[in-house]
């Protein structure tokens, strides 16, 4: 099986600047902890339950080391890094209890060794069959879309407008608050599972 990726587009800041991509994988799933201590004990004489034990202790382990400021290496893994960020702009002029203010904790790098570099061995890269973009249209697409779909249905899911339009969830979602937040559609179902309606004179309605 290869690695899948797809292309997507970088920010703009300037509009008269060319469009560039950057490159994304696109994951084959997740593997659990339970499926990797499976794969382990399959391995070894240790059994599913002492490799979640040792897994659930490496976790603690790691994060108090982390967070006492050290670098954690594990031979063949590689290193676990604290990284930090600044909010907003800092300048060599301002003073350092100010500078030092606007700190902040960012996340954990890391950096793998060598070892398990070469465990991955050779990787195939295919460019993915599946959609990962959200399909593009217009405001009077889109109108004409719904007003032909509320024609034939009583309401509308978030399900349902990513079929009917082509979109990821998260755009479609988007699309979905703000028709709500214009008064085009209304919710007649609960908070966690909304059923959306035209509001009246909208969609055809």
């Amino acid at each position: 099986m290869a690695i899948n990726y797809d292309w997507f587009e970088n920010p703009q800041t300037d509009p008269k600047e060319e469009t560039t991509l950057h490159v994304r994988p696109c994951f084959n799933g997740t593997v659990d902890t339970k499926t990797l201590a499976r794969h382990i004990q399959n391995r070894c004489s240790l059994t599913q339950g002492d490799i979640l034990a040792v897994l659930a202790e490496l976790n603690d382990v790691i994060g108090y080391e982390l967070r006492e400021g050290r670098q954690v290496h594990i031979d063949g893994l590689g290193y676990f890094v604290p990284t930090l960020s600044v909010e907003g702009r800092v300048t060599p002029g301002m003073p350092l209890r100010e500078r030092n203010r606007k700190m902040r904790f960012k996340g954990i790098a890391f950096r793998m060794d060598k070892e398990l570099r070469q465990s991955i061995g050779p990787v195939q890269l295919t460019m993915t069959r599946w959609a990962t973009h959200s399909q593009e249209h217009t405001a009077e697409e889109c109108e004409e879309r719904l007003t032909k779909y509320f024609s034939q249905h009583d309401f509308l899911t978030r399900r349902d407008l990513q079929f009917l339009l082509g979109l990821k969830k998260t755009k479609a979602v988007t699309l979905l608050q703000q028709w709500r937040e214009a008064g085009k559609l209304l919710n007649r179902g609960t908070f966690r599972q909304p059923i959306y309606v035209p509001a009246p004179g909208c969609f055809g309605r």
